[in-house]
């Protein structure tokens, strides 16, 4: 009998100490589900701020590009009217030059060449007519006659591969 008393003794003891041990699994569980729960709302309102943040930046993406493109556009409407002023005056010029006599415009010419303007000289002497051009070639410096016309004759090479392009 001592021994059905002790087996009882211990057997309340374990299933005490099993609904015990199941009480504390219990709680465990709860808090776990409760730290997850917290979790994925931290998560999900981080990914909200995150959605927010990327909505501005594409926003502000996309009004820096449409006020480059205007950017853009107003530069090459201003480099159209300066084309246009600069054909112009370049018209202009060569009127200028043409009705000019010889003697004059190699001396303009040379003026402009010792200053370094030389790059202006050959953009005035490739709108000039071809017999005019020779004439004033015929009255400069040999050096400085040889670097125009090399100068003229890679123009002119250029304007060939335009055209050819261009076909």
């Amino acid at each position: 009998m001592i021994k059905a008393v002790i087996l009882c003794f211990i057997l309340v003891n374990l299933s005490w100490a099993l609904v015990m041990e199941e009480g504390n699994l219990y709680k465990e569980k709860k808090e776990l589900m409760a730290i997850k729960n917290e979790l994925n709302d931290f998560y999900e309102t981080k990914e909200m701020e995150y959605q927010q943040r990327k909505t501005e930046l594409e926003n502000i993406h996309n009004k820096i590009k449409t006020d480059e493109e205007n950017i853009i556009k107003v530069r090459d409407d201003n480099q159209k009217i300066l084309d246009e002023i600069n054909r112009v005056i370049t018209s202009k010029a060569m009127l200028m030059y043409d009705k000019m006599k010889l003697s004059v415009v190699v001396n303009i010419f040379n003026e402009m060449i010792q200053n370094g303007e030389i790059e202006e000289v050959f953009d005035i002497l490739i709108r000039l007519k071809d017999k005019r051009v020779m004439k004033i070639l015929k009255k400069m410096d040999t050096k400085t006659a040889t670097t125009l016309m090399k100068k003229m004759r890679i123009e002119k090479e250029k304007n060939k591969e335009k055209t050819k392009e261009g076909q």
